[in-house]
């Protein structure tokens, strides 16, 4: 009795994979960090600003193109991490939406590559 309560279980569950995208599995998880994005947006936020603060005092130290511009990857790490914080008390979470922050994204990366492949 067993091994046919196993089998259609098994049947039941290779049917259901089948018909499901293989994201699928991540919609409870991205469901309860979502409860948390107000806090998650702060945590970033106060994170930003110590990356920012540390990159300040190594460009005084230094003062390279590199640390520069990995100065500036911060500066706009630290302004999307306000940005996103101001969105949510200004206008629900509605006004900052993933284009901008892509846009950010890509801008990041940039000055980061560039702080990693300019010569001095």
């Amino acid at each position: 009795m067993n091994k046919i309560v196993v089998c259609v279980l098994l049947f039941i569950f290779l049917i259901n994979s089948v018909f499901s995208a293989p994201w699928d599995f991540l919609r409870e998880p991205v469901n309860l960090v979502g409860s948390f994005s107000l806090i998650l947006a702060w945590v970033l936020f106060f994170v930003s600003i110590s990356l920012l603060g540390v990159a300040i005092l190594a460009y005084k130290k230094k003062r390279s193109h590199a640390t520069l511009f990995v100065g500036i990857g911060f500066g706009l790490f630290f302004s999307k991490a306000l940005l996103i914080v101001m969105d949510y008390y200004l206008s629900n979470g509605n006004f900052f939406n993933y284009a901008i922050q892509s846009f950010f994204d890509l801008a990041i990366i940039v000055s980061l590559f560039i702080a990693v492949f300019k010569k001095n």
